[in-house]
């Protein structure tokens, strides 16, 4: 009984592998299937991606000369000043204190150099009537000079304390907005090496920048005046525009790439585009309109050229052949010449291509679903 389903089971996989070999055989012998594309005209633009950040065209970073504790603040963010508005207050009570000081001070040294002066005349009469030595006479005149130096550098320490308690009042340098406060009232400021930073002023947010990261391998496209389009995820279906103003000669090296910062002017008239932003650009570095294109994937494809037109073809070095698909179905192949390229078309430059031709992508044998190329996905029409 076993034996007997064994003999059932071979003879049906017998079966099916002879109908399976049948089938496709057939298949073999049918024609073949073609995936192709039509030559059309229309416009081509060569483009480079990549990302930036919005940054006002010029930000003016306010900060303090002296140390103190922050007493009054009269403006906010995204408050808008005029030069000279009254941005904060220090504290003056130390400073009045130094500026005492530095008046008890002047006074003495001014008393100091009188006095010198004085002593240095009684001297001088001393020595016309003979009744003290020149050396005395000399100590006078130093005397006068020293008492002089020391009233200037009082005057100077004076002076200094006047400006430093002018310090205390912060005002605008610039007309703008107001973009960052980084202290609020009661806080302590110290000025030492670094200037402590009170706010950030950007001057006119209606004209903005992008500091665009361009990779090395694309910088040699870049030249000043390029169209740039870009989008923010802000407006994710409004479509900006600028244009490239500098190439930074700074690059800098991320992940074993050599960057460099590209500098785009944007028009913020409508103040849509806020500082901050992620901008996602396109540099138009190239762009044709009316031209006759093609899909890019009709140079991949490799065929036997004799075996197809019983001659030999030989492009020149700037032409490459393609193949068109005639109305009887029949392959033939044209040599042509590539214009502007992008990642998906090229231009064609030949009279032997007419608009609406039917190109070649793709040969699939059917049966065996070989293809021309390794890539045997459909290809979406232009």
């Amino acid at each position: 009984m076993k034996l007997f389903k064994k003999i059932i089971i071979i003879i049906v996989l017998l079966a099916f592998g002879y109908g399976s070999y049948t089938f496709f055989l057939k298949k073999d012998n049918s024609e073949n299937q073609y995936i192709t594309s039509q030559a059309v005209k229309g416009d081509i633009k060569k483009e480079i991606i990549a990302t930036g950040t919005v940054n006002p065209v010029n930000v003016v970073k306010v900060g303090t000369q002296v140390s103190g504790t922050i007493e009054k603040i009269y403006a906010d963010f995204n408050d808008k000043v005029k030069k000279g508005d009254l941005l904060a207050d220090l504290d003056k009570s130390l400073l009045k204190t130094r500026i005492e000081s530095a008046e008890a001070a002047l006074k003495k040294a001014k008393v100091q150099k009188e006095l010198a002066a004085l002593e240095e005349k009684r001297i001088r009469e001393l020595f016309d009537k003979e009744y003290v030595a020149e050396a005395e006479l000399d100590k006078a005149k130093a005397a006068v000079k020293s008492a002089e130096a020391d009233y200037k550098s009082a005057y100077a320490n004076y002076k200094q304390a006047e400006i430093n308690i002018g310090y205390t009042i912060i005002r605008s340098p610039v007309a703008g907005v107001i973009i960052s406060r980084e202290v609020d009232e009661g806080q302590t400021v110290a000025a030492g090496l670094q200037t402590p930073e009170l706010f950030k002023i950007a001057e006119d947010l209606t004209k903005m920048q992008i500091e665009a990261s361009i990779s090395e391998a694309d910088i040699g496209y870049i030249k000043k005046r390029q169209k740039v389009i870009f989008t923010v995820d802000a407006f994710e279906k409004d479509e900006f525009t600028g244009i490239v103003n500098l190439i930074r000669l700074n690059p800098a090296t991320e992940q074993n790439v050599v960057i460099y910062t590209v500098i785009i002017e944007i028009d913020n008239s409508d103040m849509k585009i806020l500082p901050g932003m992620t901008a996602f650009v396109k540099i138009i570095i190239a762009e044709k309109k009316n031209i006759l294109k093609v899909r890019n994937s009709v140079f991949n494809v490799k065929l036997d050229i004799e075996d197809i037109s019983g001659a030999s073809v030989l492009p020149a070095s700037n032409e490459t052949v393609i193949f068109r698909l005639t109305d009887k179905k029949e392959i033939e192949p044209v040599t042509v010449e590539k214009g502007l390229y992008n990642e998906t078309e090229t231009e064609i430059i030949s009279d032997a291509i007419k608009e609406e031709d039917i190109l070649i992508e793709d040969i699939i044998k059917i049966g065996d679903n070989k293809s021309n190329r390794n890539d045997t996905r459909m290809r979406k029409p232009f």
